[in-house]
């Protein structure tokens, strides 16, 4: 069973040969969990309230309010590269004749901080979208291979792995945003903004 498609293939993580195991080179201990996760429920909301208070502004404009490195560049597509808690950050902003109507962020998992890790920022992520959007409109927890289901402490190998995957999604008066944890290897945690500007013709077809 496959779960919505969130992010757009121009952020993705990379593609090609299949990445070795994650490794555990680092203590888990040596970061917070609950400030990690509020840490980056924070960047997300920060993220989301851009896409939704300056929708329609123009490239020069966001370009002006977001930080990190320049990955991308072009006329319909702002991407920049972050890092949080050693993982990589992808934040992407999409235009549409020099409007702003969609966003990307994904948050790939580098190094292994915990096992669960990328579950409990999925988790703390949607109850803080819950709390101010209300319940989601659709929330999928999808197996495809259930040998880690009677372990909940190793849920989050099972992403890793592929084996398990999870997808939230809200519809707001702005658009419509989504969530999803899928794993290759590595965990990726993605959010979706997409606005009624790009919702309602895909709706007419």
């Amino acid at each position: 069973m496959a779960v919505l498609p969130l992010v757009s293939t121009s952020l993705r993580a990379e593609s090609g040969a299949p990445l070795p195991p994650p490794t555990f080179d680092i203590p888990f201990d040596d970061i917070d969990p609950v400030v990690a996760q509020a840490e980056l429920t924070q960047h997300i909301t920060v993220f989301l309230n851009r896409l939704q208070t300056s929708r329609g502004s123009s490239p020069e404009v966001i370009r002006d309010q977001v930080t990190g490195d320049v990955e991308r560049d072009e006329r319909d597509t702002l991407v920049v590269g972050k890092h949080f808690a050693d993982h990589g950050v992808l934040e992407g902003y999409e235009f549409q004749e020099g409007s702003l109507v969609a966003g990307h962020y994904l948050v790939l998992q580098r190094p292994v901080n915990g096992l669960n890790e990328f579950i409990d920022y999925y988790a703390a992520l949607k109850r803080s979208l819950s709390e101010h959007y209300g319940q989601p409109r659709e929330d999928r927890i999808v197996w495809t291979n259930d040998l880690y289901q009677p372990l909940p402490d190793y849920w989050g190998i099972a992403v890793q792995m592929g084996h398990l995957r999870y997808a939230a999604r809200w519809d707001t008066p702005a658009g419509m945003i989504t969530v999803e944890l899928t794993g290759n290897h590595h965990s990726r945690l993605a959010i979706d903004y997409r606005s009624h500007a790009v919702l309602e013709p895909s709706r007419n077809t």
